[in-house]
C-alpha cells in the first residue's frame, strides 16, 4: 500500500472536484491518501482569518459556512501529524537553503517520514527536495 500526502493546493482542487485529481484518488483507493497537519493549519487559518477580518454578517456568515464545508471535507482523510523527527527533518531542510517556502518544507518533511509520495502541482519547489518522491494528479 502506498502513501500520498496532498499539499493544500491538491486538496483544493480535490474538494472543488477537478476531475484528474478525483479520479486519480479513486484509482488510489487502496492506497492510503491523507493530508499533513501543516494542510489543516493552511485551510482553516485561511477561513478563521477571514472571519476575524469580516466587515458585516453577510462576510462572517459566508466565511463561516466554508469553514464548516472545510472541515467536514478535511474530515474524510487522515491528517499525518508533524512529529518530532518530522520537525527534526524539517529543521535539516532549513538548513539547505533550498529556496522552498517553509510550509511546503513542513509537508515535504512529513511525506519524507512517512515514506510518502507528496501530490502536488507545485512540482518546481516540492523537486528541490531531496529524496521526495512527487506526482502531479492536476495533469
Amino acid at each position: 500500500m502506498a502513501i500520498f500526502v496532498l499539499d493544500t493546493a491538491t486538496l483544493t482542487l480535490l474538494q472543488q472536484g477537478h476531475p484528474r485529481v478525483s479520479d486519480a484518488v479513486r484509482l488510489h483507493s487502496a492506497d492510503l491518501i491523507g493530508a499533513s497537519s501543516v494542510n489543516v493549519e493552511e485551510v482553516l487559518g485561511g477561513w478563521y482569518a477571514l472571519i476575524r477580518q469580516a466587515k458585516s454578517n453577510a462576510d462572517i456568515a459566508k466565511a463561516s459556512f466554508r469553514l464548516a464545508n472545510a472541515v467536514a471535507f478535511l474530515g474524510r482523510y487522515p491528517i499525518f501529524p508533524l512529529t518530532v523527527p518530522g520537525l527534526e527533518r524539517y529543521d535539516r531542510l532549513v538548513k539547505l537553503k533550498l529556496n522552498v517556502g517553509r510550509m511546503d518544507l513542513k509537508i515535504a518533511a512529513t511525506g519524507l517520514e512517512l515514506g510518502a509520495t507528496v501530490v502536488t502541482s507545485n512540482l518546481r519547489d516540492f523537486t528541490r527536495v531531496p529524496g521526495l518522491d512527487v506526482v502531479d494528479w492536476a495533469v
